[in-house]
């Protein structure tokens, strides 16, 4: 019964590991060190109208305080492209539609951070589920989506050269601020 146990614990974990394995090279997960590519866009299109590229970008936390918040917290909240639901436009200017996007990503990558912060600042309220983790989720994703309509409105979806240089200035900055709840 005990070797039973056992091959059944080694042959979940094994399966366990390989689910996580076939869905992360779906996943690009921020790096300050990697930028996205054409190849970080599965879907290919040409002249899709107005639009020149779409990224799906996934924001998920796994973070459970119950016990007191885990060491490897920060990895559990993450920040990923999702690669086979994204789209460029391979006709036009690839390089302005990669860096809208890039800054798209850079910028999420801020409140994911202030995420974080929330998090470990608050792990003793959350562990005595004082606080709903959701609402506070929501909440920051909410102000990230206004702050993306500013820097949208503002660069024209990053056509306008010179705001976006100042926009890519400003991210780099907050996310220099936050270096203490960086994943890597």
């Amino acid at each position: 019964m005990k070797q039973f146990l056992f091959f059944t614990f080694v042959l979940c974990t094994f399966a366990s590991f390989a689910q996580k394995s076939s869905d992360d090279t779906n996943l690009v997960c921020w790096s300050k060190n990697r930028k996205l590519t054409i190849n970080d866009f599965q879907i290919k299109v040409a002249n899709k109208g107005n639009s020149f590229s779409s990224a799906q970008f996934s924001y998920d936390y796994k973070v459970s305080a119950v016990f007191g918040l885990p060491k490897n917290y920060k990895s559990q909240i993450t920040n990923c492209l999702m690669k086979n639901a994204s789209w460029i436009d391979t006709t036009n200017n690839t390089t302005i539609s990669l860096r809208y996007q890039q800054t798209l990503f850079d910028l999420g990558e801020i409140y994911v951070r202030q995420f974080r912060k929330f998090v470990y600042d608050n792990r003793k309220k959350l562990a005595w589920s004082k606080l709903n983790i959701d609402e506070i989720n929501t909440k920051i994703m909410n102000d990230f989506t206004q702050r993306r309509a500013a820097y949208d409105t503002e660069t024209s979806y990053g056509s306008n050269t010179e705001k976006q240089k100042i926009w890519e200035a400003k991210i780099w900055n907050e996310i220099e601020a936050l270096k203490e709840f960086s994943a890597e």
